[in-house]
């Protein structure tokens, strides 16, 4: 028997800009709760993450409504911080995944604010486990894949 054991969720990660930019879209624009927001200039945290150059990290951690799982936004400051933003094809790319209801409602809000996305609207699913659900490929200020999922009818 191992001596370790995956207990449960603690957040996601997405690296940004323009905190104050990401934080509008998060939580103005999609409702997540900012719980807390600090700048991290200890420097056991550019040895956590392994870029010893980075002078300090501005963290913001959002809660999802409706469970206990984070979203965690990091601005870099001081170092190199390139965009790491492709397809969802590349090999690293990641996206995160929310349920939600009103779908078409919700692609229309977002698309009238300026928000894009990998499709041209909500894209339902006709076979599988999720048949009957819509999902949808949403963009962050950054390029990251936000994704929303409607479940199947009942």
């Amino acid at each position: 028997m191992s001596e370790w054991a995956i207990t449960g969720p603690r957040h996601a990660g997405i690296t940004v800009s323009d905190l104050d930019r990401s934080l509008e879209f998060y939580c103005d624009l999609l409702g997540l709760d900012l719980l807390w927001r600090r700048l991290y200039e200890e420097p056991e945290i550019t040895r956590i993450v392994g870029v010893p150059e980075a002078t300090g990290l501005e963290i913001a951690m959002l809660r999802l409504p409706g469970g206990d799982v984070d979203v965690e936004l990091i601005q870099y400051h001081g170092c190199e911080s390139p965009s790491g933003s492709s397809p969802p094809s590349h090999h690293g790319t990641g996206h995160f995944c929310v349920f939600v209801t009103g779908i078409d409602a919700l692609y229309e809000e977002l698309l009238a604010r300026g928000v894009s996305f990998r499709s041209d609207g909500p894209v339902e699913m006709g076979a599988g486990p999720n048949k009957g659900g819509k999902s949808l490929y949403s963009l962050d200020p950054d390029g990251y894949i936000f994704e929303f999922h409607q479940r199947p009818p009942r």
